[in-house]
């Protein structure tokens, strides 16, 4: 039997070979404490209706007749995504007023960006993406959210959190010819979430898998302009399906009467979005990401520290590089450190100096920009700190160039830059050989 527990959550006890029967008992219930984990409901059944080879019945969709259908959402009139429906005792709600339209608000710690939230008829989605491409410029990259695991693996190793993956740059334009034959998949699966986006310009569009079309931007006017184009209504407050109670659906887990005309030509592996998500990473070259890398600034910020950068001594910084490119490159280095580092002494000393590049940064910005900076590297910082050895003596008595702080006492030196002080304990063939060849563990 499964056991279930009252208040919002419940633990399974599998000593059942029918676990579906305990899908219409874990209808309400908002999240599972499997274990270790918290697993939403709607992924734990579409893990088990994977395993099972057959859709479940959790929110009643299986074998709809098609006067049931026309009832599912009968105050919209308009076309929404198949993957996400709202419960039926929702749509009796006095608050249940659902309408296309867009709104807008300035965003938290940003003065110069703006969110833009729409909601549109989800046939004309590819015609908003394209509408809104200059607002991301000529080149952007592409970005996917599902959740890639296999259909094999236990359930203790089911992610409560999809994984994003970033392609590099492109044009634009061929992002979404490429999208094209997978767009409407992906609009559709209540599992996935894609868009694309310029950090450099701080501007982003995006289709949630809560099936919201968000986009970030400084074009505030021009934003409008072509919203209000296609014929969206600017609204005070707009509500979405995902506001009010509702179940996420896989395609392979919608009967194909639930499925609109242009998803019922694929088969049951090309509905799978385990199966064409991992199609565009391979197509794309895409790479995944972790939370900690969720980052954000604005154009005005980047801009920023655009011309500090310009102004730093040892750089040649222009308008196309990127400075989250190089806090990624600190963290990359951190990374290779806490594995063992086999380049030189010199690619050591590279490291060191990209986080004096984001020390000068952070000194010589305002308190905004200098919080998001510190939040950003912060893990990386403490994993590199722990990593360091010898941390009374400078690095700078083997590699010259990194000067030590002048006017203050080691002491506060090492607590201001404690990168340039000791080095890490994990030293690959390399740099080993080149620190005993300097010195550096010598008397001093």
């Amino acid at each position: 039997m499964i056991c279930l527990q009252a208040g919002g959550c419940a633990r399974f006890c599998l000593i059942t070979t029918e676990p579906e029967r305990a899908f219409y008992n874990c209808r309400f219930l908002t999240a599972l404490d499997f274990g270790p984990q918290r697993l939403t409901l709607m992924r734990l059944l579409d893990y088990f209706s994977r395993r099972l080879g057959r859709g479940y019945p959790g929110a009643g969709l299986n074998r709809v007749t098609n006067c049931q259908r026309e009832k599912l959402l009968p105050t919209l009139s308009f076309d929404q995504p198949c993957g996400l429906r709202v419960w039926e005792s929702e749509l009796c709600r006095r608050d249940f007023n659902i309408h296309q339209g867009f709104c807008c608000s300035p965003m938290e710690e940003c003065d110069d960006s703006f969110r833009f939230a729409a909601l549109i008829d989800c046939n004309r989605l590819f015609e908003l993406f394209s509408a809104c491409l200059p607002l991301v410029g000529d080149e952007s990259f592409f970005v996917l959210e599902y959740y890639p695991q296999q259909v094999d693996h236990p359930v203790s190793e089911i992610p409560t959190a999809p994984t994003v993956f970033y392609s590099p740059y492109m044009a634009s334009n061929e992002i979404m010819t490429l999208l094209q034959p997978y767009f409407s998949r992906l609009v559709h699966d209540g599992f996935v979430g894609f868009g694309l986006a310029n950090s450099r310009q701080g501007a982003e569009l995006f289709f949630s898998e809560e099936k919201a079309f968000t986009c970030f931007t400084r074009s505030n006017i021009r934003a409008m302009h072509i919203l209000t184009r296609i014929g969206l209504p600017q609204c005070k407050e707009l509500l979405f399906p995902a506001d009010f109670a509702h179940d996420h659906f896989s395609l392979t887990n919608l009967d194909r009467l639930l499925l609109p005309p242009q998803l019922q030509q694929f088969d049951h592996a090309e509905l799978d979005y385990v199966n064409y998500c991992a199609e565009l990473v391979e197509i794309f070259d895409m790479q995944s990401t972790t939370a900690s890398d969720d980052f954000f600034l604005s154009g005005g910020e980047q801009d920023q520290i655009a011309r500090l950068l310009q102004q730093h001594e040892y750089l040649d910084w222009n308008d196309e590089d990127e400075f989250v490119h190089l806090m990624m490159d600190w963290k990359e280095f951190v990374r290779q450190c806490s594995q063992g580092f086999n380049g030189s002494i010199e690619d050591y000393a590279l490291g060191l100096k990209l986080r004096d590049i984001i020390e000068f940064v952070m000194e010589n910005s305002g308190e905004v920009i200098r919080a998001k900076l510190v939040q950003f590297i912060a893990d990386a910082d403490e994993q590199f700190r722990q990593q360091l050895e010898n941390t009374s003596k400078p690095f700078s008595t083997v590699v010259p160039d990194l000067e030590t702080d002048s006017g203050v006492d080691a002491r506060t030196a090492r607590r201001q830059r404690f990168w340039r002080w000791g080095v890490t304990r994990n030293q690959g063939v390399n740099l080993r050989r080149d620190l005993i060849r300097s010195g550096w563990f010598g008397d001093n």
